[in-house]
């Protein structure tokens, strides 16, 4: 019986913890998506959505941000014919202690110190963090520690550590 699902290439979508995970002590969560969501990618911002616990793309204002670590695609979250496993993503809290790098980033502006927020209109970049400034009307997901850089495998990254800063 062949296989109905095509996965990305692993490096094409990455979350990669630099610092802080894995331990023992770490923060992350592992959950279903909900039903009609469609694109997560590993890097992107996502939280729990508040009726069903599941995952949704993006975060509104004081839902906990976490950050996928798994394309929603990838054979251990979503399972192919005949196939036992998945059904279940992983996300790292906000709250954590990490340093990560993600591609899932859209926009300009990102230097050092620069507050990161995530993209929250659907469409293709929901769930994407974007530069944006401390005191405006977004919710605060992340600083950034390192622009734009490119990785071993072509692709453009940054590097940030995940806070949980709402708005006021």
């Amino acid at each position: 019986m062949a296989g109905t699902t095509v996965p990305a290439q692993m490096y094409d979508h990455e979350l990669n913890p630099v610092k802080g995970w894995p331990s023992p002590y770490a923060l992350d969560k592992s959950a279903e998506i909900a039903s009609g969501v469609l694109g997560i990618l590993a890097g992107m911002c996502i939280s729990l959505d508040a009726g069903s616990g599941k995952w949704k793309r993006g975060c509104l204002n004081g839902e906990m941000p976490c950050f996928a670590f798994q394309n929603q695609g990838d054979f251990d979250v979503a399972s192919d014919v005949g196939n036992i496993s998945g059904g279940n993503l992983t996300g790292l809290v906000a709250t954590g202690g990490y340093e990560l790098e993600t591609t899932e980033y859209t926009g300009s502006g990102f230097t050092v110190q620069i507050p990161l927020t995530a993209e929250n209109t659907p469409g293709g970049n929901q769930g994407k963090l974007k530069a944006t400034t401390i005191g405006g009307t977004d919710m605060i997901v992340g600083i950034c520690n390192r622009g734009p850089v490119v990785n071993e495998f072509g692709k453009n990254m940054i590097r940030f550590w995940p806070v949980y800063l709402p708005k006021r």
